[in-house]
């Protein structure tokens, strides 16, 4: 084990707090300055207090997970989803091989998600479509099965545009559930 006196372990604890705003690294700062000021009044040494609060660089990759579901929680975007993956895959091999295998199913279900991506809007511009391909090629060649089809298209691809909504919703949380559940994992490790 690496001997860290107070410095070194702040230090290095700090340097490793990449996605905590400014107030939050300051907190945490403040609450490991009080670990070591309460373990001193104990009469421990500043390398006991270090050892038995473990790796600096394993507590702030821990609370940068942390940060990061919690701000993929407030904020839903891509942005915010992916750095909360990247923090959970940085804990441990097997949260990497889990999420990697999330990614390959995606990866796999890519073509119905670009297909669907590409498909809702058209079907939901199918009456539009319609008048306009009235007004280029004229409206006597549109009968009641094109205006039929274009709103069938309409009604389906609303449906579809709801279903997605709700899906992609659930998809965020279960994402971000399985992602605290890393978290959970590997503190009951430490």
């Amino acid at each position: 084990m690496v001997k860290l006196n107070k410095h070194n372990f702040l230090k290095i604890l700090e340097r490793n707090l990449k996605y905590l705003t400014e107030e939050e690294k300051k907190d945490v700062m403040d609450e490991y300055r009080t670990h070591y000021e309460d373990a001193a009044r104990e009469e421990q040494n500043e390398i006991e207090i270090s050892n038995n609060l473990g790796k600096p660089e394993e507590i702030a990759k821990e609370l940068n997970a942390i940060y990061a579901i919690k701000k993929a929680e407030q904020k839903k975007s891509f942005k915010n989803l992916s750095a909360a993956i990247f923090s959970i895959m940085g804990l441990s091999v097997l949260n990497c091989f889990v999420i990697l295998g999330g990614g390959i199913a995606l990866l796999i279900l890519s073509p119905f998600i670009i297909a669907y991506i590409i498909g809702v809007p058209l079907m939901l511009l199918a009456p539009l479509l319609t008048i306009v391909a009235g007004f280029i090629y004229g409206f006597h060649l549109i009968g009641f099965d094109e205006i039929f089809e274009a709103g069938r298209a309409f009604v389906v691809g609303c449906l579809l545009a709801i279903i997605g909504y709700y899906v992609g919703k659930h998809f965020v949380k279960l994402a971000i559930r399985n992602l605290k559940w890393n978290v959970s994992i590997v503190k009951g490790r430490s």
